[in-house]
């Protein structure tokens, strides 16, 4: 195997594997190579298509008609970049090898992480209010996608779709040429501390300040989620968890959510650079499908985010659209229930 990724290789212990291997992919979008690479995709035969869509919106795999022939194709692809891919927001199916930032939004459980020679295995399930109905590889109502993963170049040598029939598509790297790479491990520690909050638990209390938010409304619906906190502004006291439901929260609600639990917003961000150890400035993908993002939700936009290390709580989240601040919420005060400590923030601003 070629040299260690700075995270450092995958752990030894089958619970912290999972978590590290989100905080791999989650890295990958602070990333940037230049490939050559061959990759094969098989579609399994079925007699009648399953409906992989969900509840906001419909979609089936495959052919219009009943039944799907089975098929197999092989593509030679030539100098992928991708933060090309990113930045273009691919839906080419083989995509996701080479950006797996992307799948993270869908993501509703690990469950299942182990060590298979070189690589690292995961067995994910779909969320089902955050997976996009349009996602090749984890749609709302897939059974399950199985990757392997390449720990040093954050790649995928494979993804597995899954039905309630068994494998329905898989896509492979069967030869790959990495020319050039770029990592940026300052950029990267924040996306993935970012990342690990999908599988926390947290119960924690906070202060926020809401300096700047077109929507002054804060209805939420609470959906369950290991991680909760209760927001104190003056004489209000509101309990936010990190799972909303997209639909039928306020965007003022759902970005205090996500500041509570920002894996998702990883998968919403095409470059992403550093502005403090704990801090990093990011475009946002282009053409995103809802759900969107509630802090990435247009490409017109540009999203600096301060991590807490400790929690991975973003403590300092802000959108620009030009010279000009959309969104800016600062967390004040964050720490266990019943016990909010005051936050230092640094210069790590726009």
């Amino acid at each position: 195997m070629a040299a260690t990724h700075w995270l450092g290789g995958p752990p030894a212990d089958r619970e912290r594997l999972a978590s590290w291997a989100l905080a791999r992919i989650a890295s990958t979008a602070a990333e940037d190579a230049r490939v050559d690479a061959t990759v094969d995709i098989e579609y399994a035969a079925r007699d009648v298509e399953a409906d992989l869509g969900g509840r906001f919106g419909a979609d089936t795999v495959g052919e219009p008609a009943n039944r799907r022939r089975e098929e197999r194709r092989s593509l030679r692809l030539a100098g992928i970049s991708p933060l090309r891919l990113r930045e273009e927001d691919s839906d080419e199916p083989w995509a996701v090898l080479f950006d797996p930032a992307r799948l993270i939004r869908g993501i509703g459980a690990v469950t299942e992480a182990s060590r298979s020679g070189e690589w690292v295995e995961l067995a994910l399930v779909p969320d089902a209010l955050f997976a996009a109905p349009t996602d090749p590889w984890l749609p709302p109502g897939a059974h399950g996608l199985t990757l392997r993963l390449d720990p040093v170049s954050g790649f995928l040598r494979s993804a597995t779709l899954h039905d309630e029939q068994g494998p329905l598509a898989t896509a492979r790297v069967t030869d790959l040429d990495v020319l050039d790479t770029r990592s940026s491990a300052e950029a990267g520690t924040p996306l993935a501390r970012m990342a690990e909050t999908l599988l926390e638990p947290a119960r924690l209390a906070a202060k926020v300040r809401i300096e700047a938010d077109p929507h002054d409304d804060l209805s939420f619906t609470a959906v369950p989620s290991a991680r909760s906190w209760t927001i104190s502004s003056g004489a209000e006291t509101l309990t936010m968890t990190g799972e909303y439901e997209p639909d039928r929260t306020s965007p003022a609600a759902a970005r205090l959510a996500e500041m509570l639990a920002p894996a998702r917003i990883v998968s919403h961000l095409a470059y992403v650079e550093a502005t403090s150890p704990t801090s990093v400035r990011a475009t946002v993908r282009p053409l995103r499908t809802f759900p969107f993002s509630a802090w990435a939700p247009d490409e017109t936009l540009t999203c600096h985010f301060t991590v807490d290390p400790a929690t991975g709580v973003l403590v300092r989240a802000e959108a620009t659209a030009g010279h000009r601040t959309v969104f800016r919420h600062i967390i004040t005060a964050l720490g266990p229930q019943g016990h909010a400590r005051p936050v230092a923030h640094g210069s790590a601003g726009p």
